[in-house]
């Protein structure tokens, strides 16, 4: 009875060395066949930008889309912002209900898209621009005297 344990556990002990010794084996195998550093998919895609875009339609009005990094400014220009739609950050003018105007950043599209329902804007807010009284609407250039000479 004890030969057989014995016997058992000798098979099950070389059977596990040599599962190691296979494994051991298929992983070095592995890592001189593949290529090291980064995936070719990164590499290929290294130069485009993750960005929200602003697409102008009513029922889709944000869409994530990756663009060249030559491109970024131009999206900037007309409201589009870095990263993808769920996580960007946009700045909006939301109008309080006794009418004031105040900036504001609002994360996530759609988010954003319930403002822009209840009538908040897209971008910083424009105040009014007003005289310090200084000149009182006088050019600059009339109020300073003349050099003679």
């Amino acid at each position: 009875m004890k030969s057989r344990k014995r016997q058992g556990v000798t098979v099950g002990a070389v059977a596990g060395l040599v599962a190691a010794f296979a494994v051991a084996w298929m992983a070095s195998v592995g890592a001189a066949i593949s290529p090291a550093g980064v995936p070719a998919a990164a590499s290929q895609y290294e130069k485009k930008v993750t960005i929200c875009h602003r697409t102008g339609s009513k029922k889709n009005p944000f869409r994530t889309i990756r663009v060249s990094r030559n491109a970024v400014r131009a999206h900037l220009r007309h409201g589009d912002v870095l990263g993808p739609c769920g996580s960007a950050v946009f700045t909006m003018c939301h109008k309080t209900k006794n009418g004031k105007k105040h900036t504001v950043k609002v994360k996530g599209a759609r988010k954003v898209q319930r403002a822009m329902k209840r009538g908040d804007r897209l971008g910083k807010c424009k105040g009014k621009k007003h005289n310090s009284g200084k000149h009182k609407g006088k050019d600059k250039k009339k109020d300073k005297p003349k050099h003679k000479g």
